[in-house]
């Protein structure tokens, strides 16, 4: 499809479905019973309904139509205390999903989900994860999280900047992780964390029927299909946004570094270091209609051991190059850039809720390469394109981007967060 044509057609509809954004919905209390975050009144809940149309077209997975409702629950103190996010979409290759999405916020800095979002055919994806956070020095924060994904949508084009689009190959992927986390915030800013994460991932030869076998053209990368890594990481943040999901102003400096060791019970083992920059600039203080926001992020493989090929740093995908859905460029080393500028185009009030419809326009950059000696600024991948968000702070964003990379290359990626 024209990415002109499919953007505007998603336009039409989300201004189609604006008359109901803010909707006023109840609930009979006993369905949703302690201890979920939510005010109760008469046996009652109130909640506003945000009802999002999913279209979609994403390199790797084809297109998606459906519906995705979001439902904002308050708590008594009037932040939001719930979000309820079903969905059922259809998909080209994976059939029809029914996923189903409960984001709970009990405080201001507890924090868990629920989701299941199984399909009629191999995808599938669950995840449970309980997160508290830190907004005061001297303060403890920890995580905890469980993934199931199987996913028959990856590719694989060979390793290097330079690999090309005819070598598409696809293959099913299957990953089980369990991670966790403790930190410690001190001073206003500063935070520091030890991070583990157990991850058993295996592969198939399942793939789409349009598209050839990993296996067949590369046969090297597919011979050991089952990998088991345990990593340990820290990772260091400097961070002065307002809103961790939803930020209007401040900066977000990161670094990390870890390891997966044989001797620790790994398959394979590599050792991995990388940072992350968010920057966000309000040019309005009172307002903040206007926000320049800026994203540099590199990843860097400073030593492998039979590393599969699926966990080295890749270029690709809603988060790092909205040109190409993920994984379409894979190198020891990674860097990405993005810069939005965006503009609050309309504010909506209603039942205490204000609804902000945002329109970004954005350029992302960036490639992979072997080693630093081999870097430069030579056949840098770039896309250009424009985001349609609206968002409810300081926790939810419904999002549609449209990007149009090289070559006449277009993705068009649809759900909820920002990309950075």
């Amino acid at each position: 499809m024209n990415p002109a044509h499919q953007f505007f057609q998603i336009l039409l509809l989300i201004f189609l479905s604006a008359n109901l954004f803010g909707c006023s919905t109840t609930f009979p209390a006993a369905l949703l019973p302690p201890p979920l975050p939510v005010e109760r009144d008469n046996q009652k809940v109130a909640a506003t309904l945000f009802p999002l149309p999913v279209v979609g077209t994403d390199p790797n997975s084809g297109n998606d139509y459906g519906v995705l409702p979001v439902w904002v629950f308050p708590r008594a103190d009037k932040a939001i205390g719930m979000i309820l996010a079903p969905s059922i979409i259809d998909n080209d290759f994976a059939g029809t999903s029914l996923a189903f999405r409960l984001l709970a916020y009990p405080s201001k800095n507890v924090h868990y989900r629920l989701i299941a979002n199984p399909s009629t055919k191999i995808n599938s994806f669950f995840e449970a994860a309980y997160e508290k956070s830190a907004d005061q020095p001297e303060e403890w924060f920890y995580m905890a999280q469980f993934i199931y994904d199987c996913d028959i949508f990856p590719r694989f084009y060979g390793f290097g900047n330079n690999s090309l689009s005819s070598d598409q190959t696809s293959y099913t992927f299957r990953s089980r992780t369990l991670a966790g986390s403790l930190g410690y915030r001190f001073g206003q800013s500063w935070e520091i964390a030890w991070y583990e994460r157990f991850n058993v991932t295996s592969l198939s030869n399942n793939h789409l029927a349009n598209l050839r076998s990993t296996v067949d053209l590369f046969p090297a990368v597919m011979q050991n299909r089952r990998d088991t890594v345990s990593i340990h990481g820290i990772r260091c943040n400097y961070d002065t946004r307002d809103y961790k999901e939803t930020p209007t102003c401040g900066v977000l400096a990161r670094l990390y570094a870890e390891t997966a060791l044989v001797f620790l019970g790994s398959d394979s083992s590599f050792d991995k270091v990388g940072f992350e920059v968010r920057g966000f600039q309000p040019w309005d203080l009172q307002t903040k209609r206007i926000i320049t926001a800026v994203h540099l992020q590199g990843d860097f493989m400073t030593r492998e051991f039979r590393t599969p090929f699926y966990r080295w740093p890749s270029l690709g995908g809603y988060r790092t190059n909205r040109g190409w859905g993920e994984w379409r460029w894979l190198d020891r080393n990674m860097v990405t850039f993005s810069l939005e500028q965006r503009f609050t185009v309309f504010q909506f009030h209603r039942f205490g809720v204000t609804t902000n419809f945002e329109v970004a326009p954005f350029v992302d950059a960036g490639k992979v390469f072997p080693t630093f000696r081999r870097f430069n600024f030579r056949e840098v991948h770039s896309a250009a394109g424009l985001a349609l968000r609206a968002v409810v702070r300081p926790q939810v964003v419904g999002h549609v981007e449209v990007g149009i990379g090289e070559g006449g290359n277009n993705s068009v990626f649809m759900g909820l967060g920002y990309p950075f």
